[in-house]
């Protein structure tokens, strides 16, 4: 997701997360004057090859995106990957409330995400181990054709509060939603970790996390499966559904047959009424 702030506001961003002041900031860069550091953040400078020689020389240099910091492309904090060919694992960090990064990925042997699945058995753990890299990293791993530019993972759906869009004991894959305020869009389906959820991860949400902090989950199936509202604080992870896996394909010829014969009832009710 491409940020539209300019270098100089996300270099006061990044200050901020830090819970440090510009004149503390300079110091940990090594700077003798702090009025470096305001120049910049106010606008009146840019930041130089010095600047970022310091700041990748610095205690922050694991902690920050270069490549978010210059061009505003992807998430402040570093991403850091498990690559799933070695024993080499990293841990992620949370950017604010609802702005995030994904706690655990994985990587092929080409540097390209993995997407996990989180098989049946395992999917009420899953609240629990989602930023667990031992749990992760033990779990089935697949490259689907398409998929590309984001990290996804994949889900099972279990039971019919999304039927008939979703059918019991399909999969969905999702792909991670790092801004929640602005990336969950109204009447989308997305796959919602929290422990509030009553009947199964996949919703389709209306966002109101910013007016009223509430997200809004809906079952497709609404006759059986009422409205949730979902306290944001208790969401751990948001995936927007790109992809469905169906392995039991229904026949419409019986909607078809339904529906031929509602439209014969009422053109006979029509045709009792004029007589």
């Amino acid at each position: 997701m491409k940020n539209n702030t300019n270098i100089s506001e996300r270099i006061s961003q990044m200050i901020e997360s830090v819970d440090v002041t510009p004149n503390e900031f300079a110091k940990k860069l090594g700077y003798n004057r702090s009025q470096v550091i305001y120049d910049i953040i106010n606008g009146k400078s840019k930041p130089s090859f010095d600047f970022f020689e310091k700041l990748e020389n610095s205690e922050y240099s694991e902690r920050f995106n270069l490549n978010w910091l210059i061009s505003g492309g992807g998430s402040m904090k570093k991403i850091t990957k498990i690559d799933s060919t070695s024993d080499v694992d990293f841990v992620f960090e949370t950017k604010s409330d609802y702005n995030k990064v994904p706690q655990i990925v994985t990587v092929d042997s080409n540097d390209k995400d993995n997407i996990v699945l989180v098989p049946q058995a395992l999917k009420a753990g899953y609240l629990e181990g989602f930023d667990n890299k031992k749990f992760i990293s033990k779990l089935p791993t697949y490259r689907m054709p398409g998929l590309n530019n984001g990290v996804f993972r994949m889900f099972p759906v279990e039971g019919n509060s999304m039927f008939p869009t979703l059918t019991n004991n399909s999969y969905v894959v999702g792909q991670f939603v790092d801004n929640w305020i602005t990336g969950i869009k109204d009447n989308r389906l997305y796959i919602i970790i929290s422990n509030q959820l009553e009947d199964g991860l996949v919703k389709r949400c209306i966002n109101r996390i910013e007016k009223y902090n509430n997200l809004i989950c809906k079952s497709d199936n609404r006759r059986n499966y009422p409205n949730q509202n979902i306290d944001p604080s208790t969401i751990k992870e948001v995936w927007e559904v790109k992809l469905h896996l169906n392995f039991d394909l229904p026949d419409p010829g019986d909607l078809y047959d339904r529906m031929n014969d509602l439209e014969a009832e009422m053109q006979e009710m029509k045709r009792k009424l004029i007589n």
